[in-house]
């Protein structure tokens, strides 16, 4: 039981033990300045909640209550799944590119810098040999790439978004309903992200996964859509979804190519 300086002043990490369809497993709750609640099934079997800093005990554990099902039946598949193989950073292996695989060509030299073309990426390094170095060639490529490919990305569906006559007469009437006025695009930020191929903030600000790049146009094109609608409906409600399938009719079908993997040993011949 919680004591009344703990519920005024939650502390920003809290564990607990929850015992579930005979699934023993943990739950760490992380607050921080956020708006939502959000849960995370890590491959340790961990739970993860994370919770704006003065989101109510009762509430968490509400959010918690209603899905452990769903928590359990993800720890199960996880722990049967095998683990995903890690890419070898090798010469002859595929990465992907805008979703189309590219072979690595390792070279030595300086300076460092990665030349994409004609199906290849040629990673030039001091140590090619060293796998370590060429991901981190291939990492600051990537963002690099990122930074001029999302940010097209994002003003040619911004354009189109602000375009289909669907998408302009649900946002007006959910002006006219609320009184409140069309929300803005704020500023673009690229960065890597673990669990995560994009946001927006309440203020407007969207961040994208710099490891988008590596996706198909129309998989990029997804997640921007994706968080212009958040500047309209801030959580994944009816109305966001409505106004998502107006903006990207069928952009479920191009869903599932954010999780397919970005690498291979060999390529697929088509």
């Amino acid at each position: 039981m919680l004591d009344a300086y703990s519920r005024m002043n939650p502390p920003p990490l809290y564990r607990r033990q929850y015992q579930h369809q005979q699934q023993i497993f943990e739950v760490l709750i992380k607050r921080s300045r956020r708006k939502t609640l959000a849960i995370h099934v890590l491959r340790t079997g961990l739970v993860e909640i994370r919770a704006p800093l003065q989101c109510a005990w009762l509430q968490i554990d509400d959010f918690l209550e209603a899905r452990l099902d769903w928590i359990v039946a993800a720890i199960q598949q996880l722990a049967n799944s095998p683990l995903p193989e890690a890419p070898a950073y090798c010469d002859g292996e595929y990465h992907d590119y805008l979703g189309q695989p590219h072979q690595l060509l390792l070279v030595r030299g300086k300076p460092s810098q990665v030349v994409v073309g004609a199906g290849q990426l040629l990673v030039q390094c001091a140590a090619p040999s060293d796998p370590q170095q060429v991901r981190q060639c291939l990492l600051k490529f990537w963002r690099q790439r990122a930074l001029l490919v999302l940010d097209e990305r994002l003003r040619d569906c911004r354009a189109h978004f602000d375009q289909v006559p669907a998408v302009a007469a649900l946002i007006q009437r959910k002006v006219a309903l609320s009184g409140e006025s069309a929300n803005a695009a704020g500023k673009l930020t690229i960065r890597r992200m673990r669990a995560r191929w994009g946001s927006c903030s309440r203020g407007g600000d969207i961040c994208l996964n710099a490891a988008l790049v590596q996706k198909p146009t129309v998989a990029i094109d997804m997640v921007i859509i994706h968080e212009l609608c958040h500047l309209h409906h801030f959580s994944h409600s009816k109305a966001f979804y409505g106004l998502m399938d107006a903006a990207m009719p069928g952009w479920r079908d191009h869903e599932g190519l954010l999780n397919q993997p970005s690498w291979r040993r060999q390529t697929v011949l088509v």
